[in-house]
């Protein structure tokens, strides 16, 4: 019985031994190059702002003079009426869709982690991230509300300590 089980278990070894050796994975080729970004083409006063795909449009005068912006508007209009974002100040904050929550919290060691857990779950709260950028909506004492621009529509409550403002 024991020389039985000692051949097999050689036998066995053996095998495992003269296996082939599993060959290396292939490099994946490199990802393709991302599509160009359209840009948003200015409107033409009293023209035709429709634009056929594959027709380029030629100036009206040879000089594309109607085309030049006027020299005292400066080229950055849209981005200096945008509001001012806020950001929170850590990763991990929380806002929540109710101030309520948030006050609660703000108690500290007073509150049992339940009461906390059950008052974070039906207040909407959600955990923020430094590269959210936000907008603000309104503010009560040390509460402000803001609107998530970055992302799907939002707007959480959060303490104005745990954010850092434009």
């Amino acid at each position: 019985m024991r020389l039985r089980f000692a051949r097999l278990a050689a036998g066995l070894l053996l095998l495992g031994a003269c296996a082939a050796e599993v060959p290396e994975p292939e490099d994946l080729p490199l990802p393709p190059p991302p599509p160009p970004v359209a840009r948003p083409q200015a409107l033409r006063p009293g023209g035709n702002s429709t634009l056929r795909p594959g027709v380029a449009e030629q100036p009206a005068e040879p000089n594309g003079a109607e085309h030049q912006a006027p020299a005292d508007m400066p080229a950055d209009a849209a981005v200096a009426a945008a509001p001012p974002l806020w950001r929170v100040a850590r990763d991990g904050t929380i806002g929540c869709a109710e101030p309520s929550p948030l006050r609660l919290a703000r108690q500290g060691r007073d509150v049992p982690p339940r009461l906390l857990a059950e008052a974070r779950a039906s207040g909407g709260c959600r955990t923020t991230f430094r590269v959210n950028e936000w907008t603000l909506e309104g503010t009560d004492a040390d509460l402000v509300r803001l609107r998530l621009t970055n992302g799907p529509p939002l707007t959480l409550w959060f303490l104005r300590a745990d954010l850092i403002a434009p």
